[in-house]
């Protein structure tokens, strides 16, 4: 293996030249300027020869300014020409291994009676000249390479030849290689006024000839695609489009390293009672990499986000057996539990959160972070999505397939029957008694096979307490403690056991706490000197019962336009069940993506499924229609009782 820089400012001396790679042309050579003025353009493999065979050698100043741009490369052989090149390599060679001018010093006349020899030897009707073959010796002496020999034909043959391509290179980094992706014919047009310029200055023998639009559309095709593609857009596009797999993951066991990553299902999902569509979900799904085993999932109307991480991180950890009771058709086993060695995730700032960080922290798991945009990072979930895309949800009435022209003109909107409560069904069944008993070709068997292989070397570890992992997946925050209590949202907390740790400090003071996404009713507040977390609850208990943190957070910012900022309870109850009916509007508005975002603020999900809640029904019911207010009591004075008048009469009843 050959090491070498290909960063501009490396310098190769070559006896008393030196040589500066200036830059990478747009057809991948590199371009490299003498100190006298002299440039050459030459591909990675010449100049590896040049290095390999002392022709050329480094100079170690220009290596300490072009910092660590060192890679590894393998000169290209005489096997990867065609074979007719091949040939006639191997005949020039014959001649000047026979002729030996080390040895024999050149004399045309000595060298013919030699050349004829050769000739007879190999059965060449045609030897070549002396002078040919001492032109052949100079080009292969310093590196008695064969590649040396490769005859040298095509767009460099000439000088002038030479003149029309380098025009060429320079046209096209400023025509074609642009983020405005002109089309080939601009560089044709722009690259025959620029031949025609350089023509003004040069004698009608010297003119440059102008290449034909072919021969200009061939150079294109010829360019180093890699490059053209990251000109034209962007880098990383071409980082994506040519990512390349040089290894895998190496894993030794089960629970060593275990991948999340989120993914919207092709599925529309509607409500069980009103029938109407609420649009696609996202999937959070957890893989160990050694068995491929589903650890656990996540299912949600709202777009990723630590708290969807956290909860399928929880299913992952717990064992499954009390939710695999719940469905007495799911035959299987599901024994994936356990708490992991390494969690690989995304760059995302939802995995990114501190709420990831601080649980795997405190569970003593490694959070991995892959590179943004890199999803053959995390092969193996990467892979699942497609599976479980490919093997369930595109089977089901109401899938959107993967795309627009997959989809065709299947009405998914019509199709859709498929709801919450359902589809957590039917991807349990499908993880248990499809996926984990189907040979996976990655791992040579099956997942529920290797897990159990896996498993008997290793000791499952779990968390001591069940509430202990429920304050763990919280999301972490500091406050105060006052007399009050804790202030979290707008909200007041406060009980015994709080007030304590204010009482023992003996003033206000800062306290770590887990706060949750899917409840405000209560919070959980770490206690310094007990090393405990103590539950805390809402002092305003009838406003928070069941009420997520999203759509607290909205009836608080509606009840501060109505209040202003000092809200009690009875007008955050009043601003809630404003909130509330907005939201019964938005479950069955005729737009499904309102649909779908009321459905994910009320956390209409796979968690509320395997609680036994809907957290849809009360926005199912009627919206109240505003009661008629009475009118208004007549002010003091204006109630008195009016005299009778008779109807055509005066006021004691005789005719006028």
């Amino acid at each position: 293996m050959i090491r070498f820089s290909s960063r501009p400012g490396v310098i190769y001396i070559e006896r008393l030249v030196r040589w500066e790679l200036i830059r990478r042309l747009s057809n991948g050579k590199l371009r490299f300027e003498a100190n006298n003025g002299e440039s050459l353009n030459l591909t990675d493999q010449e100049v590896a020869i040049r290095w390999l065979t002392q022709q050329w050698i480094v100079d170690e100043e220009s290596l300490r300014s072009s910092a660590t741009a060192m890679y590894l490369v393998v000169p290209r052989d005489l096997s990867t020409f065609p074979e007719s090149v091949q040939k006639e390599a191997k005949r020039r060679h014959h001649y000047v291994k026979w002729l030996d001018p080390e040895i024999n010093a050149y004399r045309p006349k000595v060298w013919r009676v030699m050349i004829q020899s050769a000739a007879l030897q190999i059965g060449d009707p045609k030897p070549p000249a002396p002078s040919t073959v001492s032109a052949w010796w100079r080009t292969y002496r310093y590196t008695k390479s064969m590649l040396s020999l490769v005859p040298q034909r095509g767009k460099h043959s000439g000088p002038r030849r030479k003149a029309s391509y380098d025009a060429f290179l320079d046209v096209v980094g400023e025509v074609y290689m642009t983020r405005q992706r002109l089309p080939k014919l601009a560089v044709v047009d722009a690259l025959r006024r620029r031949i025609l310029a350089m023509n003004h200055a040069l004698s009608s023998e010297e003119a440059i000839k102008v290449p034909a639009c072919s021969t200009i559309y061939r150079w294109i095709d010829d360019l180093q695609q890699d490059m053209v593609d990251a000109a034209r857009f962007g880098a990383e596009a071409a980082r994506v489009k040519y990512r390349a797999v040089l290894g895998k993951i190496d894993v030794g066991g089960v629970l060593e390293r275990v991948e999340i990553d989120h993914s919207p299902l092709d599925l529309i999902v509607i409500d069980s009672l009103t029938k109407l569509p609420l649009g696609r979900p996202w999937l959070t799904v957890a893989i160990d990499v050694h068995s491929r085993m589903v650890m656990g999932f996540y299912i949600s109307f709202n777009a990723p986000s630590a708290y969807a991480v956290l909860q399928c991180l929880r299913q992952a950890i717990l064992p499954k057996d009390e939710l695999l009771a719940r469905y007495p058709d799911v035959k299987g086993p599901w024994p994936a539990h356990g708490l992991m060695d390494l969690l690989a995730v995304d760059n995302g700032r939802d995995l990114h959160a501190e709420a990831v960080e601080a649980a795997a922290l405190e569970m003593g798991i490694e959070v991995l972070f892959c590179g943004a945009k890199t999803p053959w990072q995390k092969g193996s979930v990467e892979r699942y999505m497609r599976t479980v895309a490919e093997g369930l949800i595109h089977r089901l009435p109401g899938t959107v397939f993967s795309s627009v022209d997959a989809r065709g003109d299947y009405p998914s909107e019509e199709m859709a029957v498929v709801d919450m409560e359902t589809l957590v069904h039917v991807m349990i069944k499908w993880i248990v008694d499809v996926y984990n008993v189907t040979p996976h070709r990655g791992i040579g068997g099956r997942p529920l096979d290797r897990w159990y292989e896996g498993i008997r070397g290793r000791i499952v570890e779990l968390p001591a307490y069940l509430q202990q992992l429920q304050v763990m997946t919280g999301i972490p925050a500091k406050r105060t403690v006052f007399h009050y209590g804790i202030e979290l949202d707008g909200l007041h907390y406060n009980s015994e056991l709080l007030q304590l740790i204010r009482r023992r400090a003996g003033t206000n003071v800062k306290v770590d706490l887990k706060y949750y996404e899917d409840s405000v009713a209560d919070i959980h507040v770490f206690d310094p000197v007990a090393k405990e977390y103590i539950q805390v609850p809402a002092r305003a208990a009838q406003y928070a019962e069941k009420l997520p943190r999203e759509v607290h957070r909205l009836i608080r910012e509606h009840a501060r336009k109505r209040f202003g900022e000092q809200c009690n309870e009875e007008q955050l109850l009043e601003a809630r069940a404003e909130i509330e009916e907005i939201i019964q509007q938005a479950i069955k508005d005729k737009r499904m993506g309102t649909r779908k975002k009321g459905a994910g603020l009320l956390k209409h999900d796979s968690v509320a499924v395997l609680g036994n809640q809907d957290p849809l029904e009360a926005a199912r019911r009627p919206v109240r229609e505003a009661l008629p207010k009475p009118p208004d009591a007549l002010p003091s004075g204006l109630d008195d009782e009016l005299p009778e008048i008779g109807r055509f009469g005066s006021e004691d009843g005789h005719d006028a």
